[in-house]
């Protein structure tokens, strides 16, 4: 039988007033009484507005290793994967508990939950979260660290992927725990836990005493009904941790749900089902449940989508839902989830082809991607952007972008990986061959890593971090530390959007799959060991 998870409270109240704010209206915020012209706080992993985007003013060029635009660099005790939250003048973010030797790298399961001083990176108090299931540290998919704490000002939500959830005020005081069991039978990086209205959407198994039964990859052991350890969304009530509903329908791991206005002004979550290695929750497709003040909870759609592989962010407006599958782009209704198109994102395409040695691209138009059934986006970095959804290619080192009126489709070559050497020299790797791998090294030297895939350049086969839009310039960062820059209102899709192409770090010594944040006017990294605070 399902067993509750284990809470524990602390002995004092507090109100909370949930903070998100996303628009179908505006670009970037559907609160008709917020300030647009910049953003103070970034709450979550997804920004104020849920979405990613912000408007503002970042800065566009900087290098960790020239020292150029970089405000401060503080060294972690040990590596993590959580984005960091901005909140005034704290920044907060997970690490794992330090690990010593090679030996302790798969068995880790209790992380560190961490307050900076926003000015300085100095760090002002720590909080520890167990954990029941281990997940490995630097994994490409996810670690224990992966979620991203949120904010409300007030108080802060850590979240340990291995089985637990605190609660703390902003001078580290617990509210409550919560402990569980999560389902193992896959590794996530999706599924970012989101903050309104007094709740907290994540994503956990039905069943945790069950799910104890499952083995990652394997199929179900006898008498275990399938519904009872499939993942579905959970709302958490955010003073107490305890659980106020669960959605019927089912939401697969690897998917992003995101939460948008629907055209009667409702709150609404898009999540989804499919992915590899045969995930439990079917059928497969797309749902949209209401977070409507009198249904919560309930399904307003559910459409099936054979062989769907959403291993994406689930951006949506007040009309249409926009995703990926296979090599083609779909856009949906999004009031009664019916698929209006179904536009093929290798066959007919314009490229920004990279001439080799010559550092210039020429464009060669209508032209068909090789491949018969090529994967065609790098997993979870899609981001709508006016009437674009932009997203880094999987099969070739390339951003692609579609355009949402008349489907055509856009690609544009970079380079691989950026390696900046001290002296302030500059190599651009075009050749896959020639990659540098990135090796994430604890500050004790020991190496994160026994996946040789999170050696790579970070395109392809990884749940990467998300990319962000601030003002008009999306940053993707690169598990290799390769940050690029694009400019959504350049006069063409060529060499002349990329605004720049930044590093985190030394190539080859370099590691994150964090996305950015920003407040202020600045940006904010993080990667294997180190927080970068990032300004002009």
């Amino acid at each position: 039988m399902w067993s509750p998870p284990t809470i524990r409270l602390v002995a004092f109240a507090f109100c909370f007033i949930g903070s998100v704010c996303t628009d179908t209206h505006n670009a970037y915020c559907d609160n008709p009484h917020a300030d647009h012209s910049h953003a103070d706080n970034w709450p979550q992993a997804s920004g104020p507005n849920a979405n990613w985007k912000v408007p503002g003013k970042a800065p566009i060029h900087w290098s960790v290793v020239e020292d150029k635009n970089i405000q401060w660099r503080v060294s972690l005790p040990e590596g993590g994967q959580s984005t960091v939250t901005v909140w005034e003048d704290k920044a907060f973010l997970t690490t794992h508990k330090p690990i010593h030797s090679a030996a302790e790298i798969d068995l880790s399961t209790d992380i560190v939950g961490y307050c900076l001083d926003l000015d300085s990176g100095k760090i002002q108090w720590t909080v520890e979260l167990p954990g029941a299931v281990a997940v490995g540290t630097a994994g490409v998919f996810s670690d224990a660290t992966v979620f991203a704490p949120v904010t409300d000002g007030k108080h802060v939500w850590f979240f340990n992927r291995s089985g637990s959830i605190g609660c703390y005020d902003m001078q580290g005081h617990q509210a409550w725990l919560r402990e569980y069991t999560p389902r193992n039978r896959h590794t996530n990086r999706q599924c970012e836990p989101i903050l309104i209205d007094g709740q907290i959407l994540v994503v956990e198994v039905l069943d945790k005493e069950a799910a104890t039964k499952l083995k990652r990859h394997a199929g179900l052991p006898e008498n275990v009904d399938p519904k009872s350890v499939w993942t579905y969304l959970h709302s958490l009530d955010a003073a107490t941790g305890k659980v106020r509903w669960v959605e019927p329908i089912g939401t697969v791991i690897h998917n992003t749900p995101m939460i948008g206005r629907r055209s009667n002004g409702d709150w609404a979550v898009l999540h989804a089902r499919g992915g590899p290695h045969k995930p439990l929750e079917t059928p497969y497709g797309f749902s949209l449940t209401s977070l409507a003040s009198g249904d919560p909870g309930t399904t307003i759609w559910s459409t099936e989508i054979p062989n769907l592989n959403p291993m994406l962010n689930n951006h949506w407006d007040s009309k249409h839902a926009y995703a990926f599958t296979g090599e083609y782009h779909l856009i949906l209704d999004v009031n009664t989830g019916q698929v209006l198109s179904r536009q093929s994102l290798r066959k007919n395409v314009d490229l920004w082809s990279h001439v080799a040695d010559s550092g210039s691209r020429k464009l060669q138009r209508g032209v068909d991607l090789p491949g018969k059934k090529p994967r065609l986006n790098t997993y979870h970095t899609n981001i709508v952007v006016g009437d674009w959804h932009y997203f880094l290619a999987h099969d070739r080192n390339a951003i692609g972008r579609v355009n949402l009126q008349t489907s055509k489709v856009e690609y544009l070559d970079l380079p691989y990986q950026l390696s900046v050497t001290y002296d302030g020299s500059r190599t651009e790797i075009w050749d896959g061959r020639e990659i540098i791998p990135s090796i994430p090294v604890n500050v004790r030297g020991i190496s994160l890593v026994k996946d040789k895939r999170s050696t790579g350049s970070g395109w392809g086969h990884v749940s990467a971090a998300s990319p962000i839009l601030v003002g008009n310039y999306l940053y993707f960062p690169m598990m290799s530390g390769t940050v690029y820059v694009i400019d959504t209102q350049a006069a063409e899709f060529s060499e002349k959007a990329i605004a720049a192409i930044n590093d985190l770090g030394p190539a080859g010594k370099t590691w994150t799959l964090s996305s950015l944040s920003y407040a202020n006017q600045r940006l904010y990294a993080r990667t294997a060991n180190e927080v970068i605070c990032i300004g002009d």
